[in-house]
């Protein structure tokens, strides 16, 4: 009995059940049986299907296979590599997916074809282990459990700090820029280079890099000569935002990036060094391609584990990573590494927590509760309005914070501190999260020196003199400074600022062309000695002043070069600002057909049960990708076909064929008139019709 032959005749119950699991499959300009059939045969039907089974129902599908390989009909309960009890619970599910079907005989089943060419089903691959197989003996089964006041407070200071560090890692961009590399990325020297300056780990550094350039608060200056990664020209305005709302902006770009952090810093070989920021140029996961991308289905995976887990309990991170292959056993993310990276960056999201003894151990949060069971109810909603996401029913389109999350954390969140302490060692303790304003007043004259709910800048002479060197007076820097200050500016401070004034006005760059003007001759004849000041075209106007032929800026840099201390004299024009190019993702106009809704499935169900076609054999041109059934039954039954076969042009010829196998979309067997062997695509051929035996 072929698949559209049991479609005709099986009961309403296990019909509606096929059709309501797979609407994928529904076409409403084709309401028939055989376009159903057809559609659930093809090759990416079938993958589909597939993808949707849980580890012990793959396991009895992948024995199903392996025995399709001898003979089409299988006697399930004789066949000793298929556990009874395990296939008794499977087979009404791989039957609603349209992976299997119950013949004339009682107890014999049948698979799609083109199963047997996804699936493990040689002698080598069924000797070797699959990668969703852990031994159960090594993963740790034990709970602990998390007090509420340690998630209410872990949470709370995760989302503190990971917007915290966002903003810094934007603004240390924006401070000094990154060099784009060819391939467009930047090197891991580079973020190795941040990460230690963020005081962030590596894996953590990337995913909040990846994210600043989805939320284009990064981008490439337009300079040909040398493009660099910094902050984009919005980026203030942007961070500055209400803080909930950038949270859950953060969150949803990291549940939809496609690449793993753990991948990109280990590089993906050792010959083979991967950067940051670039379109990698190989796939970064082996096997079949899947209908959602590894890592969003991993985190999404994840979160969900998390979520059945409960509040108050974590489990071991080897527990959620088996739990995670066995719900989606085909994930291409099979490391134990991936997991915990994402385990790990849920703790920093906030959407996780561990014990404080047992850091191995992974529990949720309110906040990762509320956004499982939000994501959950969003792409069932999202399922309704595009069925084509079924039977798997996830759809990247609709992975987006809830507001209700957004809400908790918004109370979650304490109010940001407007004044720091700076004390006499030159340091600036900010007692909770600091308001973008009183952080950029900060970073000119600081660097950060740790991070977390607070955070400390440390103060020195190169972080002072770089921001006088802007034309900054020391009154107007001491002013800016006790602005901010819960108390009386240290002298300590007083005097570092003064001192760096002093050194930077013994010479001075004024604006015209470039004017240098220096308190003493000899600073003068220095400059004018050095190499370095050659390009600048310097001419001596007066034992003081000197005149160049480049504009300040440029002399500005060419003095930095030469190591000779300087003052840009008139700052009241900020410094021109090249444009920042924000990348990206290109535009793609997908083409969706039509899909039947919830409100047009109850008749279009009817139609299919009341077609003419259903309770009869399809005619030869009805189903194209139906025809297999009839080249299959062929090849099994040793019988010859007549193929009508259309070339590229359109063109049709008559093919009389024995075929042998089918599949991966072709038909292979021995023509009838030459008796070589041929590859036919399924996809070309117009009809096939019995050839009656020759007397």
């Amino acid at each position: 009995m072929t698949f559209s032959q049991w479609l005709s005749h099986s009961a309403d119950v296990e019909f509606e059940s096929f059709v309501r699991t797979r609407r994928d499959l529904l076409q409403p300009e084709s309401p028939t049986i055989g376009a159903l059939a057809a559609a659930a045969s093809s090759r990416i039907g079938v993958s589909r299907g597939i993808e949707a089974l849980d580890a012990e129902e793959l396991e009895v599908l992948i024995s199903l296979a392996s025995a399709a390989r001898t003979t089409p009909e299988i006697a399930v309960g004789e066949n000793p590599h298929i556990d009874p009890t395990r296939a008794e619970a499977a087979l009404p599910r791989l039957r609603d997916l349209g992976l299997a079907w119950p013949t004339s005989g009682i107890g014999f089943w049948r698979i799609q074809s083109e199963a047997i060419t996804l699936l493990p089903t040689s002698a080598a691959e069924s000797a070797r282990a699959r990668p969703w197989q852990i031994d159960p003996a090594s993963v740790d089964p034990s709970t602990a459990t998390i007090g509420r006041p340690l998630i209410s407070n872990s949470e709370q200071a995760a989302v503190a700090e990971v917007i915290s560090s966002l903003r810094g890692l934007v603004d240390e961009l924006a401070v000094a820029p990154i060099s784009r590399l060819t391939s467009g990325g930047i090197s891991k020297r580079d973020v190795s280079r941040l990460a230690r300056t963020l005081d962030l780990g590596l894996e953590q550094t990337i995913t909040l890099l990846l994210a600043a350039k989805s939320l284009h608060l990064i981008g490439v200056l337009d300079d040909a000569l040398d493009p660099q990664w910094t902050a984009a020209d919005d980026a203030d305005s942007a961070l500055a935002g209400d803080r909930a709302e950038l949270w859950a902006a953060l969150v949803g770009t990291w549940l939809r990036e496609p690449l793993d952090a753990t991948q990109l810093a280990a590089g993906a070989s050792e010959n083979e060094r991967l950067t940051v920021l670039a379109s990698p140029k190989k796939a970064l996961f082996k096997g079949s391609a899947q209908s959602v991308p590894a890592m969003p289905m991993l985190r999404l995976s994840v979160l969900s584990v998390l979520h059945d887990i409960g509040l108050g309990t974590a489990r071991s991170a080897q527990w959620i990573h088996a739990e995670v292959l066995r719900r989606h056993p085909l994930l291409q993310a099979h490391e134990l590494a991936m997991t915990e990276s994402v385990l790990h960056t849920c703790v920093s999201l906030g959407l996780a927590t561990t014990p404080l003894q047992q850091p191995e151990h992974f529990g949720p949060s309110r906040f990762g509760l509320l956004l499982a069971a939000g994501l959950d109810t969003a792409m069932a909603e999202h399922a309704r309005q595009d069925p084509s996401i079924e039977p798997l029913g996830i759809g990247l389109e609709a992975v987006e914070v809830p507001g209700n999350v957004i809400a908790a954390v918004t109370d979650g969140l304490g109010s940001e501190v407007d004044k720091v302490l700076i004390q006499s060692d030159l340091t600036a303790v900010a007692t909770g999260p600091i308001e973008p304003r009183v952080h950029h007043i900060l970073r000119r004259f600081a660097v950060v020196e740790a991070r977390g709910q607070g955070t400390v800048y440390r103060i020195d002479a190169e972080t002072i003199e770089a921001s006088m060197q802007t034309g900054l007076s020391p009154e107007d820097a001491l002013a800016e400074l006790a602005e901010i200050s819960v108390e009386e500016l240290p002298s300590t401070l007083d005097f570092l600022v003064r001192n760096t004034a002093s050194k930077l006005r013994r010479v001075r760059v004024a604006g015209a062309r470039a004017v240098l003007i220096v308190d003493d001759p000899v600073d003068l004849d220095v400059i004018l000695s050095d190499q370095a000041m050659l390009p600048a075209g310097l001419e001596r106007l007066a034992p003081t002043v000197a005149i160049a032929q480049l504009g300040p800026e440029r002399t500005m840099h060419l003095l930095e070069a030469g190591d000779h201390h300087a003052l840009l004299h008139s700052a009241g024009t900020p410094p021109r600002r090249r444009r920042v190019i924000t990348q990206s993702e290109p535009e793609v106009n997908v083409r969706r057909r039509p899909r039947v809704t919830d409100g047009h499935l109850g008749e279009y169900i009817r139609i299919l049960r009341s077609s003419p076609t259903g309770a009869q054999a399809p005619a030869s041109t009805d189903e194209p990708l139906g025809l297999m059934d009839r080249l299959r039954e062929a090849a099994e039954a040793k019988h010859r076909v007549l193929i009508r076969i259309a070339d590229s042009q359109g063109r049709e010829r008559a093919i009389e064929m024995l075929p042998a196998t089918l599949n991966a979309g072709r038909v292979r067997g021995t023509v009838t008139s030459t008796g070589a062997e041929a590859s036919l695509s399924i996809a070309r051929i117009v009809s096939v019709e019995p050839v009656e035996p020759r007397p």
